[in-house]
């Protein structure tokens, strides 16, 4: 019951998210939305599989509307493909919300990578009555291992309003739809590692509310599996089942939907694995692993901004020396002794610049200065 609410909830960000993914032009990649229907002329099925297998070659996913000859002289064409293209979003999200219950990571051919992925190839016959209703579809072939995706794409084919045709019969169209993880070659560099230990330290962070005063004091190691769009942003995630009780994984699971990851224009679905591992004190007090690397994280990042800021503003921050204030006492004649004090040592009070303006210059002798001679009397 717990998971299948968290995966509904997964179920409307997915939907919301998508509308980017299934903007025009998944099919194609000049974004003509004319293509998403095959050519008028093409009468062969091997006219038909070459513009299909072409058109998945060029996309993660997408869908195709084909036509029986009749129907293709009785329906709207510009319709159609506005059909076409609002099928992507909840075909995907079809794929997503299953794909999150499925998936899991693992090898093949000794190589890293993700099993039980619901992906493939179906084609779907479609029949539609003259006032635009669907009366049933049939599989006519299959790529999909997973049974469940037919019975969910059937429900999104069922729930388009379909133009409606002049002829007063039943007429049918074949619905192509096709997906898979594509590519993601630039989720395994360096820097995508490093921006994925952060979005996750983060989370953790975050997260530490989950656990305190709700599990006992030990070790805990969580390990998820989230699935995030082109822009990044998550579509649905889990938390595996251990030993957090099912109300601690369920918050944890709310708060590492927040990860955000770089932005790859070519992707379609990205799936990533973040971890983190709790340390409950006896006190109550919670701890992460990567806890102290992300303060010093913060506080390199911190200085670069402020380094940053001091050079557009064109300041030094290196080279400036603080020499403190000017001292006010005299400074110490060297024609006595010296005497050994507990007076801190000062230093001579700057003598002001003769050339300054409104600086009063003593010519004359001192009054009251008994070294001074005696000014002659007039005669």
């Amino acid at each position: 019951m717990t998971k299948r609410r968290i995966v509904g909830a997964s179920a409307r960000t997915a939907l919301l998210a998508l509308g980017l993914l299934a903007a025009p032009g998944g099919c194609s990649s000049r974004g003509n939305q004319d293509e998403v229907l095959p050519p008028l002329g093409m009468n062969t099925h091997s006219q038909a599989r070459r513009y299909v297998d072409k058109a998945v070659r060029r996309s993660s996913e997408g869908v195709i509307l084909m036509p029986s000859k009749k129907a293709d002289t009785l329906f709207d064409r510009t319709r159609l493909n506005e059909i076409a293209q609002s099928l992507r979003v909840p075909a995907a999200v079809c794929f997503v919300n299953r794909a999150i219950e499925t998936m899991k990571p693992g090898t093949q051919d000794g190589e890293q990578t993700y099993l039980g992925v619901p992906e493939g190839q179906i084609r779907i016959r479609t029949r539609i009555n003259p006032a635009g209703e669907v009366l049933r579809t049939e599989v006519l072939e299959t790529g999909f291992k997973d049974e469940a995706m037919y019975s969910c794409l059937d429900k999104a084919i069922k729930n388009i309003k379909w133009t409606t045709n002049r002829s007063g019969v039943v007429q049918f169209i074949d619905v192509i739809y096709w997906v898979s993880l594509g590519y993601q070659q630039e989720d395994h560099s360096s820097a995508t590692k490093h921006e994925l230990r952060k979005q996750q330290a983060t989370a953790a962070e975050r997260a530490r509310q989950c656990l305190a005063n709700r599990v006992p004091a030990g070790r805990y190691k969580i390990d998820g599996l989230s699935l995030v769009d082109r822009d990044g942003r998550t579509l649905a995630n889990r938390i595996e089942p251990g030993a957090l009780p099912d109300n601690v994984r369920d918050c944890v699971t709310i708060v590492f939907r927040d990860i955000r990851m770089p932005r790859i224009k070519e992707a379609f679905v990205r799936p990533i694995n973040p971890i983190a591992e709790f340390v409950v004190a006896t006190d109550g007090t919670v701890s992460f692993s990567d806890e102290k690397w992300l303060a010093l994280l913060r506080l390199e990042e911190e200085a670069m901004r402020e380094a940053k800021l001091a050079e557009l503003a064109g300041d030094d921050p290196v080279t400036e020396v603080d020499e403190g204030e000017p001292s006010a006492e005299p400074p110490a004649r060297t024609d006595q002794p010296s005497v050994a004090t507990s007076r801190a040592p000062t230093r001579e009070e700057p003598r002001a610049d003769p050339a300054t303006g409104g600086q009063k210059l003593k010519l004359g002798g001192l009054r009251g200065n008994p070294t001074t001679a005696p000014r002659e009397a007039p005669r």
